[in-house]
């Protein structure tokens, strides 16, 4: 069994997305929330929680496709693949919290390692066996998520890496 620690990062975000009722919606909308018009008490006032931590949906972590990296690490630390740009053809896209149920889509942009996975191999590791997962997050925000290896996820081995935030940015969905 050979071990690859597969890190993703770069310029990205956690985002945490809020499903709206209408009137929440319009007073978001009315009160210029994507326009940085309001702050987060104000924000989490209006969605009935304490802090944007307490999202009922699940939170999204990952780098935006086009300020991407991948580094490969064998169990001696050595780079056996790296590289800045996400392959397309690599990449699965899958939609989330887009259609006819409004939300907002709360992006708390953040530099760093992403996504880390520690993951057991029988095999040495084949870059044309790995497959990106890309969410498109209330159809506004294109997130890398998540990794495939031979069709299978790898979850269970990923933990979250080392990221500093640069703040928020707010996106309404037009559900409504």
């Amino acid at each position: 069994m050979k071990y690859y620690k597969i890190t993703i990062g770069g310029k990205g975000a956690e985002v945490y997305p809020f499903q709206l009722n209408t009137e929440q919606y319009e007073t978001l909308r009315d009160g210029g929330v994507e326009h940085d018009e309001l702050d987060h008490d104000q924000i989490c006032e209006i969605l009935g929680v304490d802090t944007f931590f307490d999202v009922p949906n699940n939170t999204i972590i990952g780098t935006y496709p086009d300020a991407f990296f991948v580094r490969v690490e064998d169990e001696e630390g050595n780079v056996v693949y790296q590289s800045e740009e996400l392959d397309s053809d690599r990449s699965d896209y899958e939609e989330q919290y887009c259609g006819e149920v409004a939300y907002l889509i709360i992006e708390d942009y953040c530099k760093g390692e992403h996504l880390v996975y520690d993951i057991p191999l029988e095999e040495d590791f084949d870059i044309d066996k790995l497959r990106f997962k890309v969410d498109d997050i209330g159809c506004r925000v294109e997130i890398v998520s998540g990794i495939l290896y031979e069709e299978k996820e790898y979850n269970i081995y990923k933990s979250f890496g080392d990221t500093s935030s640069k703040g928020y940015y707010y996106h309404l969905t037009a559900g409504i």
